[in-house]
């Protein structure tokens, strides 16, 4: 493997319990059979500080290796520094590394190192706080603090969650940008740089990451029958055309709606949004390594 500086983060609280045997099998690879730094971390302020020394010391690249939730810590810490963002992926629904069509499995994503394509991808911001994959507002927000304390992990830890949900009322809002001014009651408003929320479940099909635009995804208020229907469809990944999910692209979004909403980035709650989210694209503002061909 190549001899550069290369260092790898591996949040050990990510993932499933499968998975954290796997970084364990990882983690004894890169300290065993390379000279790589390794670092195995427990929380967000020592992952984004050891992400922050290894940019001034001019590593390449910085490996995250956990879920989409890891990927937010370190990539915002990398934007707009020389330093590279490389993913192993280690955690529930992969939905960033599955965009970018990633090996799931380390041995594979590893290889990524001797062999990648170096490349400007965008972000974005909610409310001033970073994304890298998806931000949101309402019901999905509201799972991700469920799903943040459930015993399971994964996508079971996942469809628990939205099984105790399942009565979450919708809200009033109103979506703007230049291109657009929808106005409607709506169970949450998601906000896609990648396609997907994870395992494949596809809500922005056609969204790039390199295009210098977001898309928002509006979940319209539906009869409660009509629920299951949506919910498999949207599983299923055929959506795309469904009328009860109504989408539009664009560099910024303002989000106003009645009272306090929930809110997401990249699958983790933080906390309440009151009665506005504003949400700005940050155009090719991080270099990422993904697989040649």
């Amino acid at each position: 493997m190549t001899k550069n500086k290369i260092g790898f983060i591996i949040h050990s609280g990510s993932g499933s319990s499968r998975r954290k045997k796997k970084k364990d099998e990882f983690e004894r690879f890169i300290k065993k059979e390379t000279s790589y730094n390794c670092l195995r971390l427990d929380n967000a302020n020592e992952i984004k500080e050891a992400t922050r020394d290894m940019v001034q010391k001019n590593f390449e690249a910085v490996y995250a290796c956990g879920g989409d939730g890891t990927l937010n810590l370190i990539s915002e810490n990398l934007i707009n520094t020389p330093t590279a963002m490389g993913i192993i992926p280690f955690g529930s629904g992969n939905g960033y590394a599955r965009h970018h069509h990633l090996p799931l499995n380390w041995k594979g994503a590893v290889q990524t190192i001797d062999a990648h394509h170096e490349t400007l991808r965008d972000t974005g911001t909610i409310n001033g706080v970073h994304f890298l994959n998806m931000a949101g507002v309402g019901y999905s927000a509201k799972i991700s603090a469920e799903f943040k304390n459930a015993k399971g992990r994964g996508l079971r830890g996942y469809l628990k969650s939205i099984g105790k949900n399942l009565k979450t009322g919708a809200f009033e809002t109103v979506l703007q940008n230049k291109d657009a001014d929808w106005k409607g009651e709506t169970f949450m408003v998601d906000f896609a740089n990648g396609s997907q929320w994870g395992n494949n479940i596809k809500i922005a099909p056609n969204t790039r990451d390199d295009d210098g635009t977001l898309t928002a995804v509006v979940f319209k208020k539906i009869p409660t029958l009509k629920i299951p229907i949506v919910g498999f469809k949207i599983a299923t990944n055929m959506s795309k055309r469904s009328t009860d999910i109504y989408r539009v692209k664009g560099e910024a979004f303002v989000l106003n709606f009645e009272g306090e909403q929930p809110m997401h980035v990249d699958g983790d709650y933080i906390g309440l949004a009151s009665s506005k989210a504003e949400v700005l694209v940050q155009s090719k503002s991080l270099k990422l390594w993904t697989p040649k061909g």
